[in-house]
């Protein structure tokens, strides 16, 4: 009777549990016929420095094709590191998604510099995608 009752607690606490699962809250910055992009703004409001990070999505039609990556490709995921004082960035990863959201390629580059001119690879150009990405991370992000 003890074990009967000690495996169904244990079998009830095990159905009870819910899997830790990393929520996403995607905004649209445009919605174009051949493209869209999104901003996921889940965890952005914490980012209270010059420092932002910050993953986009790209979802394109019709699909593109590249040399590196096998498959048509109709989404693009993108991890940003911005910084909104000196207005350059840096990619650290790229996911490349078929229509069926499985994995292409994936590009993971690190980041360990701490000066500035290697550490934020590109300016962020007026109307680019990037700056229109700041632009709406910075409305998710309390003002200091």
């Amino acid at each position: 009777m003890i074990k009967y009752f000690f495996i169904s607690s244990i079998i009830l606490l095990t159905l009870s549990l819910e899997a830790q699962e990393v929520k996403e809250n995607w905004i649209p910055i445009s919605i174009e016929k051949d493209e869209s992009l999104f901003i996921n703004v889940n965890g952005i409001s914490s980012f209270l420095g010059d420092d932002i990070f910050i993953w986009s999505l790209q979802e394109l039609n019709p699909s593109m094709t590249m040399e590196e990556v096998k498959g048509d490709i109709f989404k693009v995921k993108t991890y940003y590191l911005i910084n909104k004082r000196l207005m350059r960035y840096s990619i650290l990863d790229i996911i490349f998604y078929d229509l069926n959201n499985n994995v292409l390629k994936n590009y993971h580059y690190e980041n360990k510099y701490q000066n500035p001119e290697f550490k934020y690879n590109y300016p962020i150009i007026r109307n680019s995608e990037v700056d229109k990405i700041l632009t709406k991370a910075l409305e998710f992000i309390p003002k200091n």
